[in-house]
Protein backbone atom coordinates (compact mmCIF):
# COMPACT_ATOMS: atom_id res chain seq x y z
CA UNK A 1 0.00 0.00 0.00
CA UNK A 2 2.73 2.46 0.99
CA UNK A 3 4.75 1.84 -2.20
CA UNK A 4 1.70 2.26 -4.42
CA UNK A 5 0.54 5.42 -2.63
CA UNK A 6 4.06 6.85 -2.56
CA UNK A 7 4.54 6.33 -6.28
CA UNK A 8 1.10 7.62 -7.21
CA UNK A 9 1.24 10.82 -5.19
CA UNK A 10 4.86 11.49 -6.15
CA UNK A 11 3.92 11.34 -9.83
CA UNK A 12 0.93 13.59 -9.18
CA UNK A 13 2.91 16.18 -7.26
CA UNK A 14 5.94 16.09 -9.57
CA UNK A 15 3.85 16.36 -12.71
CA UNK A 16 3.79 20.12 -12.94
CA UNK A 17 7.44 20.49 -11.95
CA UNK A 18 8.71 17.93 -14.44
CA UNK A 19 6.60 19.25 -17.27
CA UNK A 20 7.88 22.75 -16.73
CA UNK A 21 11.52 21.71 -17.01
CA UNK A 22 11.71 23.08 -20.52
CA UNK A 23 10.30 26.53 -19.86
CA UNK A 24 13.63 28.33 -20.08
CA UNK A 25 14.32 26.66 -23.41
CA UNK A 26 10.96 27.74 -24.79
CA UNK A 27 11.42 31.41 -23.86
CA UNK A 28 12.54 33.88 -26.51
CA UNK A 29 15.25 35.98 -24.89
CA UNK A 30 14.50 39.64 -24.52
CA UNK A 31 16.95 42.40 -23.63
CA UNK A 32 15.06 43.23 -20.43
CA UNK A 33 16.19 41.07 -17.49
CA UNK A 34 13.58 39.99 -14.97
CA UNK A 35 14.18 40.71 -11.26
CA UNK A 36 16.50 38.33 -9.45
CA UNK A 37 14.95 35.91 -6.93
CA UNK A 38 16.99 34.37 -4.12
CA UNK A 39 15.41 31.22 -2.65
CA UNK A 40 18.19 30.48 -0.14
CA UNK A 41 17.25 31.34 3.44
CA UNK A 42 14.85 30.86 6.35
CA UNK A 43 11.09 31.40 6.18
CA UNK A 44 7.98 31.30 8.37
CA UNK A 45 4.41 30.63 7.25
CA UNK A 46 0.82 30.60 8.45
CA UNK A 47 -2.49 29.72 6.84
CA UNK A 48 -5.51 27.42 6.81
CA UNK A 49 -6.86 24.35 5.06
CA UNK A 50 -9.47 21.63 4.70
CA UNK A 51 -9.08 17.89 5.22
CA UNK A 52 -10.85 14.55 4.92
CA UNK A 53 -10.03 11.63 7.22
CA UNK A 54 -10.63 7.91 6.72
CA UNK A 55 -9.98 5.40 9.54
CA UNK A 56 -9.92 1.59 9.23
CA UNK A 57 -11.49 0.30 12.47
CA UNK A 58 -11.99 -2.94 14.42
CA UNK A 59 -13.81 -3.49 17.69
CA UNK A 60 -11.54 -5.45 20.07
CA UNK A 61 -11.90 -7.71 23.11
CA UNK A 62 -8.73 -8.28 25.18
CA UNK A 63 -6.83 -6.90 22.18
CA UNK A 64 -8.32 -9.42 19.72
CA UNK A 65 -9.93 -7.74 16.68
CA UNK A 66 -13.49 -8.48 15.62
CA UNK A 67 -14.24 -10.37 12.41
CA UNK A 68 -15.71 -7.36 10.63
CA UNK A 69 -13.90 -4.08 10.03
CA UNK A 70 -15.41 -0.73 9.07
CA UNK A 71 -14.10 2.39 7.39
CA UNK A 72 -15.20 5.48 9.24
CA UNK A 73 -14.67 9.04 8.00
CA UNK A 74 -14.31 12.66 9.01
CA UNK A 75 -13.81 16.15 7.62
CA UNK A 76 -13.12 19.67 8.77
CA UNK A 77 -10.98 22.80 8.73
CA UNK A 78 -7.67 23.65 10.38
CA UNK A 79 -5.09 26.39 10.83
CA UNK A 80 -1.40 25.83 10.20
CA UNK A 81 1.97 27.43 11.01
CA UNK A 82 5.39 26.42 9.70
CA UNK A 83 9.08 27.24 9.57
CA UNK A 84 11.82 26.07 7.22
CA UNK A 85 15.06 26.63 5.38
CA UNK A 86 15.60 26.39 1.60
CA UNK A 87 18.84 26.22 -0.38
CA UNK A 88 18.99 27.01 -4.10
CA UNK A 89 21.49 24.44 -5.38
CA UNK A 90 21.33 25.43 -9.08
CA UNK A 91 19.58 28.14 -11.11
CA UNK A 92 16.54 25.84 -11.40
CA UNK A 93 16.47 23.55 -8.33
CA UNK A 94 15.75 24.21 -4.65
CA UNK A 95 16.01 21.81 -1.68
CA UNK A 96 14.85 22.44 1.86
CA UNK A 97 13.84 21.18 5.29
CA UNK A 98 10.80 22.28 7.28
CA UNK A 99 8.51 21.66 10.22
CA UNK A 100 4.85 22.59 10.61
CA UNK A 101 1.83 22.18 12.87
CA UNK A 102 -1.93 22.02 12.30
CA UNK A 103 -4.65 22.77 14.86
CA UNK A 104 -8.30 22.39 14.00
CA UNK A 105 -11.41 20.28 13.91
CA UNK A 106 -11.28 17.33 11.50
CA UNK A 107 -14.20 15.53 13.11
CA UNK A 108 -15.44 12.02 12.36
CA UNK A 109 -16.80 8.89 14.03
CA UNK A 110 -15.85 5.68 15.82
CA UNK A 111 -18.18 2.66 15.65
CA UNK A 112 -18.16 -0.51 17.78
CA UNK A 113 -20.48 -3.04 16.11
CA UNK A 114 -19.86 -5.63 18.85
CA UNK A 115 -21.53 -3.38 21.42
CA UNK A 116 -23.70 -1.32 19.04
CA UNK A 117 -22.21 2.04 20.09
CA UNK A 118 -20.70 5.08 18.35
CA UNK A 119 -18.68 8.15 19.32
CA UNK A 120 -17.21 11.32 17.82
CA UNK A 121 -13.52 11.17 16.83
CA UNK A 122 -11.68 14.50 16.60
CA UNK A 123 -8.24 14.96 15.02
CA UNK A 124 -7.37 18.20 16.79
CA UNK A 125 -3.65 18.51 16.01
CA UNK A 126 -0.96 17.21 13.66
CA UNK A 127 2.77 17.91 13.47
CA UNK A 128 5.18 17.19 10.62
CA UNK A 129 8.89 17.42 9.83
CA UNK A 130 10.26 16.75 6.38
CA UNK A 131 12.22 17.71 3.30
CA UNK A 132 11.21 19.13 -0.04
CA UNK A 133 12.61 19.31 -3.56
CA UNK A 134 11.43 22.03 -5.93
CA UNK A 135 11.83 23.19 -9.53
CA UNK A 136 11.65 26.88 -10.47
CA UNK A 137 8.93 27.13 -13.10
CA UNK A 138 9.69 30.87 -13.19
CA UNK A 139 12.03 33.06 -11.12
CA UNK A 140 9.29 33.62 -8.54
CA UNK A 141 7.32 30.34 -8.87
CA UNK A 142 8.47 27.09 -7.21
CA UNK A 143 6.76 23.74 -7.89
CA UNK A 144 7.77 21.14 -5.29
CA UNK A 145 7.23 17.73 -3.70
CA UNK A 146 7.74 16.95 -0.02
CA UNK A 147 7.87 13.94 2.29
CA UNK A 148 8.56 13.18 5.94
CA UNK A 149 7.37 12.17 9.41
CA UNK A 150 3.93 13.05 10.77
CA UNK A 151 2.32 12.87 14.22
CA UNK A 152 -1.45 13.08 14.76
CA UNK A 153 -3.33 13.73 18.01
CA UNK A 154 -6.91 12.56 18.70
CA UNK A 155 -9.06 13.80 21.58
CA UNK A 156 -10.62 11.45 24.12
CA UNK A 157 -14.31 10.66 23.64
CA UNK A 158 -17.36 9.05 25.29
CA UNK A 159 -19.57 6.65 23.32
CA UNK A 160 -23.33 7.08 23.05
CA UNK A 161 -24.00 4.46 25.75
CA UNK A 162 -22.71 7.06 28.22
CA UNK A 163 -20.36 4.51 29.81
CA UNK A 164 -17.64 3.50 27.35
CA UNK A 165 -14.84 6.07 27.12
CA UNK A 166 -11.36 6.23 25.60
CA UNK A 167 -8.64 8.70 26.47
CA UNK A 168 -6.64 11.06 24.30
CA UNK A 169 -4.37 9.17 21.88
CA UNK A 170 -1.86 9.76 19.11
CA UNK A 171 -0.56 8.04 15.99
CA UNK A 172 2.83 8.17 14.25
CA UNK A 173 3.13 8.00 10.48
CA UNK A 174 4.48 9.46 7.27
CA UNK A 175 3.27 11.90 4.64
CA UNK A 176 3.89 12.80 1.01
CA UNK A 177 2.63 15.80 -0.92
CA UNK A 178 3.40 18.67 -3.22
CA UNK A 179 2.48 22.22 -4.07
CA UNK A 180 3.28 25.54 -5.68
CA UNK A 181 4.81 28.61 -4.00
CA UNK A 182 5.02 32.07 -5.58
CA UNK A 183 5.73 35.63 -4.50
CA UNK A 184 2.86 38.10 -4.23
CA UNK A 185 4.20 40.06 -7.22
CA UNK A 186 2.62 37.20 -9.16
CA UNK A 187 -0.70 38.95 -8.35
CA UNK A 188 0.62 42.45 -8.99
CA UNK A 189 1.15 43.12 -5.25
CA UNK A 190 4.42 44.86 -4.33
CA UNK A 191 5.30 43.05 -1.09
CA UNK A 192 9.03 42.19 -0.89
CA UNK A 193 9.68 38.92 0.93
CA UNK A 194 6.03 37.82 0.98
CA UNK A 195 4.97 34.62 -0.79
CA UNK A 196 1.93 32.35 -0.97
CA UNK A 197 1.92 28.55 -1.19
CA UNK A 198 -0.84 26.04 -1.85
CA UNK A 199 -0.13 22.43 -0.90
CA UNK A 200 -1.73 18.98 -1.09
CA UNK A 201 -0.69 16.31 1.42
CA UNK A 202 -1.73 12.75 2.30
CA UNK A 203 -0.65 11.07 5.56
CA UNK A 204 -0.88 7.44 6.70
CA UNK A 205 -0.67 6.62 10.43
CA UNK A 206 -0.15 3.40 12.40
CA UNK A 207 -2.94 1.31 13.92
CA UNK A 208 -3.31 1.38 17.72
CA UNK A 209 -5.86 -0.11 20.09
CA UNK A 210 -7.71 2.15 22.55
CA UNK A 211 -9.27 0.20 25.45
CA UNK A 212 -12.40 1.53 27.16
CA UNK A 213 -11.77 2.79 30.69
CA UNK A 214 -12.18 -0.08 33.20
CA UNK A 215 -13.05 -2.62 30.47
CA UNK A 216 -11.45 -5.29 28.27
CA UNK A 217 -13.28 -4.09 25.16
CA UNK A 218 -11.92 -1.34 22.96
CA UNK A 219 -11.49 -0.10 19.43
CA UNK A 220 -8.44 -0.10 17.15
CA UNK A 221 -8.18 2.37 14.30
CA UNK A 222 -5.67 3.30 11.58
CA UNK A 223 -6.20 6.83 10.16
CA UNK A 224 -5.46 8.27 6.72
CA UNK A 225 -5.70 12.06 6.39
CA UNK A 226 -5.77 14.02 3.13
CA UNK A 227 -5.45 17.83 3.28
CA UNK A 228 -5.12 20.90 1.10
CA UNK A 229 -3.86 24.19 2.57
CA UNK A 230 -2.96 27.75 1.56
CA UNK A 231 -0.44 29.79 3.55
CA UNK A 232 1.25 33.17 3.50
CA UNK A 233 5.05 32.84 3.65
CA UNK A 234 7.64 35.40 4.69
CA UNK A 235 11.19 34.83 3.40
CA UNK A 236 13.96 36.63 5.28
CA UNK A 237 16.50 36.66 2.44
CA UNK A 238 14.45 36.80 -0.76
CA UNK A 239 15.35 40.24 -2.13
CA UNK A 240 19.08 40.24 -2.90
CA UNK A 241 20.76 41.79 -5.92
CA UNK A 242 23.59 40.08 -7.85
CA UNK A 243 26.91 40.49 -6.07
CA UNK A 244 25.34 41.61 -2.79
CA UNK A 245 26.33 38.36 -1.11
CA UNK A 246 29.16 36.38 -2.60
CA UNK A 247 28.33 32.73 -3.12
CA UNK A 248 24.57 33.19 -2.83
CA UNK A 249 22.85 31.39 -5.73
CA UNK A 250 20.56 33.42 -7.93
CA UNK A 251 18.07 32.67 -10.64
CA UNK A 252 17.96 35.20 -13.48
CA UNK A 253 15.76 34.64 -16.50
CA UNK A 254 14.87 36.86 -19.42
CA UNK A 255 11.39 38.34 -19.35
CA UNK A 256 8.95 36.18 -21.28
CA UNK A 257 8.04 37.35 -24.74
CA UNK A 258 6.64 34.48 -26.85
CA UNK A 259 2.90 33.96 -27.26
CA UNK A 260 1.30 30.51 -27.45
CA UNK A 261 -2.20 29.67 -28.59
CA UNK A 262 -4.35 28.21 -25.80
CA UNK A 263 -7.60 28.58 -27.76
CA UNK A 264 -9.01 25.26 -28.97
CA UNK A 265 -10.35 21.81 -28.10
CA UNK A 266 -8.50 19.21 -26.03
CA UNK A 267 -8.81 15.62 -24.76
CA UNK A 268 -7.31 14.21 -21.55
CA UNK A 269 -6.83 10.92 -19.70
CA UNK A 270 -5.10 9.95 -16.47
CA UNK A 271 -5.51 8.68 -12.92
CA UNK A 272 -5.74 9.77 -9.32
CA UNK A 273 -6.39 9.03 -5.66
CA UNK A 274 -9.35 10.06 -3.53
CA UNK A 275 -11.07 9.86 -0.16
CA UNK A 276 -14.68 10.33 0.84
CA UNK A 277 -16.46 11.12 4.08
CA UNK A 278 -20.21 10.39 4.23
CA UNK A 279 -22.59 11.78 6.88
CA UNK A 280 -24.95 8.87 7.67
CA UNK A 281 -28.06 8.18 9.75
CA UNK A 282 -30.68 5.42 9.93
CA UNK A 283 -34.25 6.41 9.05
CA UNK A 284 -37.74 4.92 8.87
CA UNK A 285 -38.49 4.89 5.13
CA UNK A 286 -42.27 5.06 5.66
CA UNK A 287 -42.27 8.19 7.84
CA UNK A 288 -38.84 9.68 7.15
CA UNK A 289 -38.19 9.82 10.91
CA UNK A 290 -34.57 9.60 12.06
CA UNK A 291 -34.09 6.40 14.06
CA UNK A 292 -30.35 6.51 14.78
CA UNK A 293 -27.41 8.74 15.64
CA UNK A 294 -25.48 10.61 12.94
CA UNK A 295 -22.11 9.07 12.09
CA UNK A 296 -19.40 9.77 9.53
CA UNK A 297 -18.23 6.84 7.46
CA UNK A 298 -15.31 7.02 5.04
CA UNK A 299 -13.51 5.47 2.10
CA UNK A 300 -10.41 5.72 -0.07
CA UNK A 301 -9.06 4.41 -3.37
CA UNK A 302 -7.78 4.99 -6.90
CA UNK A 303 -9.52 5.90 -10.16
CA UNK A 304 -8.96 6.56 -13.85
CA UNK A 305 -10.28 9.63 -15.63
CA UNK A 306 -11.05 10.88 -19.16
CA UNK A 307 -12.05 14.40 -20.20
CA UNK A 308 -12.73 16.79 -23.05
CA UNK A 309 -12.98 20.56 -23.17
CA UNK A 310 -12.54 23.86 -24.96
CA UNK A 311 -10.38 26.81 -23.85
CA UNK A 312 -10.35 30.39 -25.06
CA UNK A 313 -7.39 32.71 -24.47
CA UNK A 314 -9.08 36.06 -23.91
CA UNK A 315 -5.81 38.05 -23.58
CA UNK A 316 -2.06 37.37 -23.26
CA UNK A 317 -2.34 36.14 -19.65
CA UNK A 318 -5.91 34.87 -19.05
CA UNK A 319 -7.67 31.72 -20.29
CA UNK A 320 -11.30 30.64 -19.77
CA UNK A 321 -12.85 27.31 -20.71
CA UNK A 322 -15.59 24.70 -20.39
CA UNK A 323 -15.09 20.96 -19.89
CA UNK A 324 -16.62 17.63 -19.00
CA UNK A 325 -14.96 14.59 -17.43
CA UNK A 326 -15.61 11.14 -15.99
CA UNK A 327 -13.91 9.05 -13.29
CA UNK A 328 -14.03 5.24 -13.10
CA UNK A 329 -12.49 3.45 -10.16
CA UNK A 330 -12.68 1.98 -6.70
CA UNK A 331 -13.04 4.53 -3.89
CA UNK A 332 -14.24 1.99 -1.35
CA UNK A 333 -15.54 2.58 2.17
CA UNK A 334 -18.32 1.50 4.54
CA UNK A 335 -22.07 1.88 4.91
CA UNK A 336 -22.71 1.14 8.60
CA UNK A 337 -25.20 1.67 11.40
CA UNK A 338 -24.50 0.65 15.00
CA UNK A 339 -28.16 0.79 16.02
CA UNK A 340 -29.18 -1.62 13.26
CA UNK A 341 -25.99 -3.63 13.83
CA UNK A 342 -25.06 -3.75 10.14
CA UNK A 343 -22.11 -2.80 7.96
CA UNK A 344 -21.05 -3.31 4.35
CA UNK A 345 -18.65 -2.09 1.68
CA UNK A 346 -19.79 1.10 -0.08
CA UNK A 347 -18.10 1.66 -3.45
CA UNK A 348 -18.05 4.98 -5.32
CA UNK A 349 -17.37 3.52 -8.79
CA UNK A 350 -18.11 6.41 -11.18
CA UNK A 351 -18.28 10.21 -11.13
CA UNK A 352 -19.19 12.66 -13.89
CA UNK A 353 -18.62 16.41 -13.94
CA UNK A 354 -19.26 19.43 -16.17
CA UNK A 355 -17.87 22.84 -15.38
CA UNK A 356 -15.91 25.96 -16.21
CA UNK A 357 -12.38 27.07 -15.44
CA UNK A 358 -10.45 30.33 -15.30
CA UNK A 359 -6.67 30.27 -15.64
CA UNK A 360 -3.68 32.60 -15.42
CA UNK A 361 -0.56 32.01 -17.55
CA UNK A 362 2.35 31.94 -15.10
CA UNK A 363 4.52 31.26 -18.16
CA UNK A 364 3.66 31.11 -21.88
CA UNK A 365 3.19 27.32 -21.70
CA UNK A 366 2.12 26.93 -18.03
CA UNK A 367 -1.44 27.60 -16.86
CA UNK A 368 -2.55 27.87 -13.22
CA UNK A 369 -6.35 27.60 -12.91
CA UNK A 370 -9.43 27.21 -10.71
CA UNK A 371 -12.59 25.38 -11.73
CA UNK A 372 -16.11 24.62 -10.52
CA UNK A 373 -19.38 23.08 -11.66
CA UNK A 374 -21.88 20.21 -11.45
CA UNK A 375 -20.97 16.67 -10.37
CA UNK A 376 -22.79 13.31 -10.35
CA UNK A 377 -21.64 10.29 -8.28
CA UNK A 378 -22.70 6.62 -8.57
CA UNK A 379 -22.52 4.12 -5.68
CA UNK A 380 -22.84 0.36 -6.10
CA UNK A 381 -25.29 -1.73 -4.11
CA UNK A 382 -24.08 -2.94 -0.69
CA UNK A 383 -24.25 -6.39 0.94
CA UNK A 384 -24.78 -5.83 4.68
CA UNK A 385 -23.47 -8.12 7.44
CA UNK A 386 -23.71 -8.25 11.21
CA UNK A 387 -20.72 -8.09 13.57
CA UNK A 388 -19.91 -11.78 12.92
CA UNK A 389 -19.74 -11.34 9.14
CA UNK A 390 -23.10 -13.06 8.47
CA UNK A 391 -25.02 -11.50 5.55
CA UNK A 392 -28.27 -10.01 6.85
CA UNK A 393 -29.41 -7.65 4.09
CA UNK A 394 -28.53 -5.35 1.21
CA UNK A 395 -29.15 -2.01 -0.49
CA UNK A 396 -29.54 -1.18 -4.18
CA UNK A 397 -27.35 0.93 -6.45
CA UNK A 398 -27.79 4.68 -5.92
CA UNK A 399 -26.52 8.04 -7.13
CA UNK A 400 -26.06 11.56 -5.80
CA UNK A 401 -26.01 14.99 -7.49
CA UNK A 402 -23.84 17.84 -6.28
CA UNK A 403 -21.21 20.46 -7.04
CA UNK A 404 -17.43 20.69 -7.04
CA UNK A 405 -14.65 23.25 -6.80
CA UNK A 406 -10.94 22.77 -7.47
CA UNK A 407 -7.80 23.97 -9.17
CA UNK A 408 -4.55 22.87 -10.74
CA UNK A 409 -1.59 23.50 -13.03
CA UNK A 410 -1.24 22.51 -16.70
CA UNK A 411 2.08 22.59 -18.60
CA UNK A 412 3.27 21.47 -22.02
CA UNK A 413 5.16 18.17 -22.18
CA UNK A 414 8.66 18.88 -23.50
CA UNK A 415 10.93 17.40 -20.85
CA UNK A 416 13.86 14.95 -21.19
CA UNK A 417 14.49 16.38 -24.68
CA UNK A 418 11.23 14.94 -26.07
CA UNK A 419 9.64 17.14 -28.71
CA UNK A 420 5.89 16.57 -28.25
CA UNK A 421 3.90 19.42 -29.84
CA UNK A 422 0.37 19.64 -28.48
CA UNK A 423 0.97 17.29 -25.53
CA UNK A 424 0.47 18.58 -21.97
CA UNK A 425 0.18 17.28 -18.43
CA UNK A 426 -2.14 18.68 -15.77
CA UNK A 427 -2.32 18.06 -12.02
CA UNK A 428 -5.58 18.94 -10.28
CA UNK A 429 -7.17 18.95 -6.81
CA UNK A 430 -10.96 18.78 -6.46
CA UNK A 431 -13.53 18.56 -3.64
CA UNK A 432 -17.19 17.66 -4.29
CA UNK A 433 -20.27 17.80 -2.05
CA UNK A 434 -23.31 15.66 -2.91
CA UNK A 435 -26.97 15.55 -1.86
CA UNK A 436 -28.33 13.40 0.97
CA UNK A 437 -30.52 10.48 -0.14
CA UNK A 438 -31.90 7.40 1.62
CA UNK A 439 -31.01 3.86 0.52
CA UNK A 440 -33.73 1.39 1.52
CA UNK A 441 -32.63 -1.85 3.22
CA UNK A 442 -33.65 -5.34 2.08
CA UNK A 443 -33.48 -8.33 4.41
CA UNK A 444 -31.50 -11.52 3.69
CA UNK A 445 -34.45 -12.93 1.72
CA UNK A 446 -34.57 -9.83 -0.52
CA UNK A 447 -37.74 -8.40 1.05
CA UNK A 448 -37.96 -4.62 1.35
CA UNK A 449 -37.96 -3.41 4.98
CA UNK A 450 -38.98 -0.10 6.53
CA UNK A 451 -35.36 0.62 7.53
CA UNK A 452 -33.03 2.77 5.49
CA UNK A 453 -29.68 4.54 5.70
CA UNK A 454 -29.42 8.12 4.47
CA UNK A 455 -25.95 9.34 3.55
CA UNK A 456 -24.44 12.55 2.19
CA UNK A 457 -20.97 12.09 0.64
CA UNK A 458 -18.05 14.52 0.35
CA UNK A 459 -15.31 13.39 -2.07
CA UNK A 460 -11.79 14.84 -2.25
CA UNK A 461 -9.47 13.84 -5.12
CA UNK A 462 -6.08 14.62 -6.67
CA UNK A 463 -5.22 13.51 -10.20
CA UNK A 464 -2.70 13.79 -13.03
CA UNK A 465 -3.68 13.56 -16.72
CA UNK A 466 -2.05 13.68 -20.13
CA UNK A 467 -3.70 16.30 -22.36
CA UNK A 468 -3.67 16.65 -26.14
CA UNK A 469 -4.47 20.10 -27.57
CA UNK A 470 -5.64 20.17 -31.20
CA UNK A 471 -4.74 23.79 -31.90
CA UNK A 472 -1.47 24.27 -30.01
CA UNK A 473 0.70 26.63 -32.08
CA UNK A 474 4.36 27.50 -32.21
CA UNK A 475 5.58 30.47 -30.17
CA UNK A 476 5.54 33.88 -31.75
CA UNK A 477 9.08 35.28 -31.79
CA UNK A 478 9.42 38.62 -30.04
CA UNK A 479 10.57 41.56 -32.13
CA UNK A 480 12.65 44.48 -30.90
Amino acid sequence: MKKILLGSVALIALGSAANAADLSARYTKAPVVAPVSNWTGFYVSGGFGYGIMEADQHATTSGVASVVDTRMGGRGYFGTVGVGYDYQITPSWVVGVFGDAQWGDIRGSLMDLNNGITARLKNDAAYAAGARLGYLVAPNVLSYVNVGYSYASFKGTTFDDGVSTIGKSHRDGWFIGGGVENDLNFFGINAPGWFMKTEYRVAEYNRRNSVYAGDIDGIAFKPYVQTVSTSLVYRFNSQVRPGAQAGTPFYTKAARSPAYNWTGFYLAGGGGYGMFSADQRSVDTTTGAITGIDTRNGGRGYFGTIAGGYDWQINPTWVVGVFGDAQFGDIRGSLSDAGLGVTGRLKNDTNYAAGVRVGYLIAPNALSYVNGGYSHADFKGVTLTDETGLAVGSTGKSHRDGWFIGGGVENDLNFFGINAPGWFMKTEYRVAEYSRKTSALYDAAGTLTTDGIAFKPYVQTVQTSLVYRFNWGSPVVAKY
